[in-house]
Parts: structure tokens; C-alpha cells; sequence
């Protein structure tokens, strides 16, 4: 199966990028947006070269199992 050429990114797109990407995957970005995981990664990396704070935020796998699955409070290192 060929693959499909990738749409040009729009400057939509990149303020798309900006707003969901500490809580998206690249995959789910490029999935929801039509483009390639590779045009999501050139834009943040395009982005952070320019100065830009482009942070994943998401949480410890094991903190959350320890509060949400143990009830316990995870130590602070």
C-alpha cells in the first residue's frame, strides 16, 4: 500500500500544535489534523528553535497508579 503525500501545514495547524501538545501525542495531533507525525515534530522542533516553551506535561504512570489506584499521596523528591 503507497503511502499519501502529507498536506502542507497551515499556520492553523501550528497554533493547533502550540495549544495541544502537552496533552497529545504527536500521533493523535497529526491524526486529528490530516498531516504526518513527522510535520508535527518539525513544527515543535521549528518552534522551540525560535524560543518557544513546547513542553509535554503529562504525569508519572506510576504516580498516578500510586494516588488514584493505591490512595496514597507519591513521595516528593
Amino acid at each position: 500500500m503507497a503511502r499519501s503525500k502529507s498536506r502542507p501545514y497551515t499556520v492553523e495547524d501550528v497554533r493547533y500544535i502550540y495549544n495541544n501538545y502537552s496533552n497529545m501525542t504527536a500521533g493523535e495531533i497529526a491524526e486529528e489534523l490530516g498531516i504526518s507525525r513527522a510535520q508535527v515534530s518539525k513544527i515543535v522542533t521549528e518552534l522551540r528553535k525560535a524560543g518557544v516553551d513546547l513542553q509535554k506535561r503529562r504525569e508519572n504512570p506510576i504516580e498516578v497508579f500510586i494516588r488514584e489506584d493505591l490512595k496514597l499521596e507519591p513521595k516528593v523528591q
